[in-house]
């Protein structure tokens, strides 16, 4: 075991920073004696909500404001918490810079990049200026409740921009979820739900059969679904331009933004020439830099030619479980391990689809004969898991 507390840093408070922050604490506590080691995380938002909190605030479930947890509550866990924006990662010299009330930089002996992607709906010609809602934006989603229950009659228009894009069902959910809001407020008959994606199926992650399923379930409500509809431009006069020529009048724009890498691992040298994310080690996370890892989704994980990881919470949670157990071992010198901890490639999400129901998908992606999915069918039981879930982790991660 090292003699010498150990500065573990880690870049972004989502699942996957929350995760490695919490098991490194409870393990390093627990084995290193009088030795401290220092556990810190760091994010330029002074609160954690799941992103999955959008659709319930989408609904009228829940409210923004009563979805915040802060952050500063990690402190009580011995861990701790930095709001501040990530503004430089040296690794030659093992700092890491942050801009907050003042700029600091410190020095690190583990470094988790759990940054996740950030948005860009700039790159869409006409959507910001043209009233387009951005779905992931939480501060955003109150005003498309709002515009939902005022509309009379007209088209909502649900386009995904690009791909990858965090939590693939999601705009699937949101535009069962926009059916079931319209149904009960008796304005489903003179308004069309419309869903554009630029690929030819609706989950090229998921393959073929879920994406189907998805497609029935979307059926049975009356939603339209548009393959091969990836956006071009956004005009004033609320019309959407196809890259096929199609063009479609809207009354509402509800975009699923292009995702990119944050700035600051864009000016490092994590992303190499021609890449879009960090590559890691499909299993062990790490980066090509000692004491380096990346988990979640600022990474690209390739699982073959045609599919990667989605960029979803319950895979970044999983890598930080390996990735903190590795760092574990090593400060412990723990040569008496028979396996090296491995990312297994599986997960799992909710897809609410209305009155209460929430379909379950199931994922395998390292499955040897080749990426597996499930899409169980809504049942009232997935919808309760679905809360449960996000209240077991609140209480793991910033409540217990």
């Amino acid at each position: 075991m090292s003699s010498e507390g150990k500065r573990i840093l880690i870049l972004g408070a989502g699942f996957g920073g929350l995760t490695a922050a919490n098991l490194l604490r409870k393990n390093l506590s627990l084995s290193s004696g009088p030795v401290e080691h220092q556990v810190t995380i760091i994010d330029r938002k002074d609160y954690f909500m799941m992103g999955l909190v959008n659709l319930w605030i989408l609904n009228g479930t829940r409210t923004l404001d009563d979805s915040k947890i802060a952050l500063n509550r990690l402190e009580n866990k011995g861990i701790s918490f930095l709001d501040g924006e990530v503004t430089a990662i040296d690794i030659v010299s093992k700092t890491v810079t942050i801009r907050g009330s003042s700029t600091l930089r410190l020095e690190y002996d583990y470094l988790v990049v759990a940054l996740g992607s950030e948005f860009a709906l700039e790159q869409v010609k006409g959507f910001l200026e043209n009233g387009g809602f951005n779905l992931y934006d939480p501060e955003q989603v109150p005003k498309v409740r709002e515009k939902i229950l005022s509309l009379k009659k007209g088209r909502i228009a649900i386009c995904i921009t690009s791909i990858p894009y965090k939590c693939p069902p999601a705009p699937y959910e949101a535009s069962l979820l926009i059916n079931d809001i319209l149904v009960k407020n008796g304005t489903r008959d003179s308004i069309d739900i419309d869903i554009f994606t630029p690929t030819p199926i609706a989950l090229p992650v998921a393959g073929a059969k879920v994406s189907q399923d998805v497609i029935n379930l979307l059926n049975d409500s009356h939603i339209n679904f548009h393959p091969l509809h990836k956006i071009k431009t956004v005009s004033d006069m609320k019309e959407l331009e196809f890259e096929n020529g199609k063009r479609v009048n809207y009354d509402l724009l509800i975009g699923i933004p292009p995702h990119k890498v944050p700035e600051v691992i864009r000016n490092s040298c994590l992303i190499k020439q021609g890449q879009n994310w960090i590559n890691v080690d499909k299993f062990s996370l790490k980066t090509d830099y000692e004491n380096v890892f990346a988990i979640g989704d600022v990474t690209e994980i390739k699982v073959n030619e045609n599919t990667t990881i989605p960029k979803a919470g319950v895979f970044a949670e999983a890598q930080a479980k390996v990735v903190s157990q590795q760092i574990v071992d090593d400060i412990e010198n723990d040569k008496n391990k028979k396996s090296l901890p491995r990312f297994d490639g599986k997960g799992f999400c909710f897809m609410e689809v209305g009155n209460k129901k929430a379909g379950y998908v199931a994922a395998d992606f390292y499955n040897e004969q080749g990426p597996a999915t499930l899409l169980e069918p809504p049942s009232e039981e997935s919808y309760k898991k679905k809360i449960d879930f996000e209240r077991s982790k609140l209480d793991e991660w910033l409540l217990s």
